[in-house]
C-alpha cells in the first residue's frame, strides 16, 4: 500500500518541508514555508497537507542544550499539538542532529555538479535537512518492518 510522509524542520523564520514515499523509499525537499516569529501560514500548511495527504507527519527534534533551544522545543511541541489536535494528523519525531550541516554539504555538492545553478538559500538548507531526517526515519521504519516498499 502506498503511503506518503511529510517532514517539517521547524524554525522561527523558515520551516523546511520534505515529502517522502514508501513505494520509492525516497525523500525530497519541497519549497520552505515562511514563518512569522515561529508561526506558520496555517492556510498554506493546510493546503500542503490536503494536497499530499500524509499517513504520518515527521517533525525534526533538535538537541535541547540551552535556553534558546528549550524555547524552540516549546514552540515545536505546540506545533505538534496543533497538527495532531486541530488538523487530526499522526505526528512522529525524528532526531535532526547534524542534518543542517549534512544539508549544506549535499547542496554544495549539487552546486559543484551543476545540479543547482544559483546561490544556496537558507530555506533550501532547511528543506534539505527535512529530507535528510525524513529519509533516515523512513529507512529506520523500513528496517523495523513498519513501512513496506
Amino acid at each position: 500500500m502506498s503511503s506518503t510522509f511529510i517532514a517539517f524542520d521547524f524554525g522561527m523564520k523558515k520551516m523546511g518541508v520534505a515529502i517522502g514515499q514508501n513505494i520509492t523509499n525516497t525523500a525530497s525537499p519541497l519549497d520552505p514555508m515562511v514563518m512569522k516569529n515561529g508561526i506558520p501560514d496555517w492556510e498554506l500548511l493546510k493546503r500542503v497537507i490536503q494536497e499530499y495527504r500524509p499517513a504520518i507527519i515527521v517533525l525534526g527534534k533538535p538537541n535541547v542544550n540551552n535556553k534558546s533551544s528549550e524555547a524552540l522545543m516549546e514552540k515545536i511541541n505546540d506545533f505538534k499539538g496543533s497538527l495532531e489536535n486541530d488538523l487530526n494528523q499522526n505526528v512522529e519525531w525524528a532526531l535532526e542532529h547534524l542534518t543542517t550541516e549534512d544539508a549544506k554539504e549535499k547542496l554544495k555538492l549539487q552546486r559543484q555538479e551543476g545540479i543547482l545553478s544559483r546561490k544556496i538559500m537558507k530555506g533550501q538548507i532547511d528543506s534539505m535537512a527535512a529530507a535528510i531526517f525524513l529519509q533516515d526515519w523512513m529507512n529506520q521504519r523500513l528496517n523495523d518492518g513498519l513501512v513496506t516498499s
